[in-house]
């Protein structure tokens, strides 16, 4: 009885698991791609060893948002770059407009897009000096995966 028990939860456990590399696999082959502005940083903090820390001029330009915030309301333009519009309230949205999670920070409220660190090969960190966009794949609820960067004219990053 005990190993039945333990066969049917590593079932679940692999399920659950399955499942949600399944759904982030989806994500990034289905989503819409939607670039979002890097904020200026320091380039000379820029690297530290094999990751990239990132900021977002979305998390400068979003105010305060309310108790229960989880969306801020983006405005994608014709070129697919993202830009703040409004924090998710629940209303319709126009044609240009998609929502995107955030975590919204404890101490003064501000929306925080994920993630803040960008890893890569090791020795490949010139290549991503030029990096200006990040590239994401976004779902209509607002879930989205970073897939990749991006130089100022939009073009991804191949540091190969």
């Amino acid at each position: 009885m005990r190993r039945l028990i333990l066969l049917l939860a590593t079932l679940g456990v692999f399920a659950v698991l399955g499942h949600a590399v399944w759904d982030a696999e989806t994500l990034i082959a289905r989503g819409e791609t939607v670039l979002l502005r890097l904020a200026p940083r320091d380039p000379r903090s820029l690297m530290q060893g094999d990751y990239m820390a990132l900021r977002w001029e979305l998390e400068r330009d979003a105010p305060a948002a309310p108790a229960g915030a989880s969306r801020a309301i983006v405005a994608v333009d014709a070129d697919g770059v993202a830009s703040f519009r409004r924090i998710d309230g629940g209303e319709a949205l126009a044609a240009d407009e998609r929502r995107f999670a955030v975590r919204i920070d404890g101490e003064g409220r501000r929306p925080m897009v994920e993630p803040h660190s960008f890893l890569f090969q090791e020795g490949r960190a010139k290549a991503f000096e030029a990096a200006k966009f990040g590239i994401f794949r976004l779902a209509a609820d607002g879930r989205h995966r970073l897939v990749g960067l991006a130089d100022a004219e939009r073009r991804p990053i191949d540091p190969k």
